[in-house]
């Protein structure tokens, strides 16, 4: 055996706390008892350097907030789900401050598997403005400041950085106060749900970093998707609900590459806005082949400026057809919202409209669609007096307090009737923002105009919505007819759904029709209305009142 001495523990565990700034402490689990260095004392203004029942005396110190994740990890150590705790959180300290600290610690257990000690230490992060004040994790120039330690000493590691999908509509939801407490909900999940060796970090906005020593992508893809799991589903917080689903981004440094903080961070930022501009709620490694996104998104938000200070200058509404099921005679029509520019042409709506909202383009943007929409309607209301015009209004515009008095103001300038307008929202909204929907939906409504629901049946929660968010019509989503001829699910999904709706008194309308084989198929199904090709494709407005209200 190796050389071996004899020590006081009670004089270790002195030398021990004097030689510290953060608090360490054990726990006797046995006798429930727990010994406390001075410093701690003095600061949390606790009693004595030995209490019983130490972890229930501590818990009225936690924020009220955090003290489910507190009893949850204790919890868990006592049924034997782990032995460690490791936890971020904000207690109350003597000046009546709540200050952020790391409490982590070991159990050990007896022969009988027992817990018989616990030790730990509480560290307090708030200390040297290292700390972000509105999540407890350390801030961004601690993170600029690891990365440089890292490339200093010629270290292997790899850079996350996570972003919170939309998270600006969790603020325009609710107010910024409940959004920082998203972000601190986020930021410490992040933290606690994480392995240890792994920090993570407040950046700017709702932007968060990892720093980590694991270099493999499928090890990184399985950290991600245990996060996403998680964030994807809806969360409630103070009777609250919200969702907020994660992108991320990764680059995996090579110390054999000369590379410094700032071109790390933008390549992990690249790879973070490929995401963002590909579906959303994944992650993706940068590669120096990822296109110039960021670029480009950059561009056209500038000629999007450029177009609306001009008048809308080459934005214009295109109409699509919609007719009766029972006879296909025409109903009336979708308005639609097209955009070119000199530089890149043609634009689909699936890029632009999310730049409009992005940037609140869509404010101004929004308000002369409907102005449009509602002068076509009008000209086609004088050849057919029961036409409807179906005009897609965005989330954000509905956060505006005077966009009901705006529609209402509009439709009277035009001298047509309330029910000649119908107002679309997709899905995915109703979801998010059920409670603002229906007060302002009942605005809408009192003026007479109907509210339909777009794509309906893409979202996770689609049969949730019809029972929780009423809706007039109900537009299932063109995904369902694509496969018609071969899906037998899709059949009974489109049947189901009439079935469904016309028993609560919503009509539907079939969209993405563009075969007579397809029509076959759906004509039995008692269906109210359909748009598709085989009726007409978006045209011009101009185009569209001489081809449908002329001849």
């Amino acid at each position: 055996m190796g050389i071996q001495f004899e020590y006081d523990k009670d004089k270790f565990y002195e030398a021990l706390i004097l030689s510290a700034e953060d608090y360490i402490y054990v726990c006797d689990l046995r006798t429930n008892i727990a010994r406390l260095p001075d410093n701690f004392i003095y600061d949390f203004n606790l009693t004595d350097n030995y209490i019983s029942n130490f972890s229930y005396v501590w818990l009225e110190k936690i924020h009220p907030d955090d003290r489910s994740m507190y009893l949850k990890s204790l919890e868990d150590m006592m049924i034997g789900v782990t032995d460690d705790h490791s936890l971020d959180y904000r207690a109350l300290n003597r000046n009546n401050e709540w200050i952020w600290v790391r409490c982590r610690g070991h159990l050990i257990r007896d022969d009988n598997n027992q817990p018989e000690l616990f030790a730990g230490i509480i560290t307090n992060i708030g200390r040297k403005n290292k700390v972000d004040i509105t999540t407890g994790l350390l801030n961004k120039f601690e993170f600029e400041n690891q990365i440089n330690y890292f490339l200093h000493t010629k270290e292997k590691f790899s850079v996350i950085v996570i972003n919170i999908d939309n998270f600006k509509n969790i603020n325009y939801l609710y107010d910024r106060e409940f959004g920082d407490s998203v972000l601190r909900i986020t930021g410490q999940y992040l933290q606690n749900n994480l392995p240890s060796e792994m920090e993570v970090y407040r950046l700017d906005g709702d932007e968060f970093g990892i720093i980590t020593k694991i270099m493999d992508n499928e090890l990184i893809k399985q950290l991600y998707y245990s996060l996403k799991k998680h964030f994807s589903a809806q969360h409630e917080y103070k009777g609250k609900k919200y969702h907020s689903p994660l992108s991320a981004g990764c680059y995996i440094y090579n110390p054999d590459i000369s590379e410094d903080y700032q071109t790390i961070l933008k390549k992990a930022h690249k790879a973070l806005d490929y995401t963002k501009s590909n579906g959303k709620n994944k992650i993706t490694f940068y590669e120096s082949t990822i296109p110039e996104n960021k670029t480009r998104e950059l561009e056209l938000l500038e000629l999007l400026h450029e177009s609306v200070d001009n008048d809308f200058l080459n934005f214009e509404v295109y109409c699509q057809p919609q007719v009766f099921a029972n006879n296909e005679k025409l109903k009336g029509a979708e308005a639609l919202l097209r955009w070119k520019c000199d530089k890149y042409g043609i634009i689909s709506p699936y890029e632009f409209i999310p730049l409009l909202e992005k940037s609140n383009l869509i404010i101004p943007v929004g308000k002369w669609v409907l102005k449009q929409a509602v002068k076509s309607c009008a000209k086609c209301v004088k050849y057919h007096p029961n036409f409807k015009m179906s005009v897609n209004v965005s989330y954000i515009q509905l956060l505006d307090n005077t966009f009901v008095d705006f529609i209402k103001s509009t439709i009277e300038e035009e001298k047509i009737s309330f029910s000649n307008i119908i107002i679309e929202l997709t899905e995915s909204r109703f979801v998010s923002d059920k409670e603002l929907l229906k007060s302002t939906f009942a605005s809408i409504r009192k003026l007479g105009m109907n509210i339909a629901m777009d794509d309906f049946g893409t979202g996770y929660s689609s049969l949730e919505i019809l029972k929780e968010v009423p809706a007039d019509i109900v537009k299932i989503d063109k995904a369902f007819v694509k496969n018609i001829m071969n899906s037998s699910f899709d059949k009974t999904f489109i049947k189901f759904i009439v079935e469904l709706c016309h028993d609560v008194g919503i009509k539907v309308c079939l969209e993405g029709v563009e075969r007579i084989e397809e029509l076959d198929i759906v004509s039995p199904m008692n269906l109210d209305f359909i748009q598709g090709y085989l009726f007409g494709k978006p045209q011009h407005s101009e185009v569209f009142f001489k081809n449908y209200l002329l001849n």
